[in-house]
């Protein structure tokens, strides 16, 4: 896949950004893009962190002893065993950002994301 990036002032910038700091202008955009792609899953992961913890004593209700896989608000799927749990998620999601995380009669703030 071949993308293009289309903003003029923007490749000017890159450009000029990458000859100061003596690196390709693709490296450079790269790292800038991975930064934000991973900016963009901290914040839904947190996001999701503080739904979770809203929806606490209704997922322990639904969901009790389960872990719970949580994207955009909702419980995407469940179960007991966190490894099948997040194999699942991965097959559905690829790398979109899922929380992880234990339903305990006794909260415990160990997430995974």
């Amino acid at each position: 896949m071949t993308l293009e990036l289309k903003e003029p002032t923007l490749i000017k910038r890159i450009e000029q950004l990458a000859s100061a700091t003596h690196q390709p202008s693709e490296q450079l955009l790269e790292t800038a893009v991975q930064k934000y792609l991973d900016e963009l899953e901290r914040e839904a992961i947190h996001r999701a962190t503080e739904i979770f913890w809203g929806m606490y004593d209704d997922l322990v209700r639904q969901y009790p002893q389960e872990h719970v896989a949580m994207r955009e608000g909702r419980v995407v799927d469940h179960d007991q065993n966190a490894s099948l749990l997040e194999k699942r998620v991965r097959e559905k999601f690829g790398v979109l950002p899922v929380l992880i995380a234990p339903v305990t009669t006794k909260p415990v703030r160990e997430l995974r994301g």
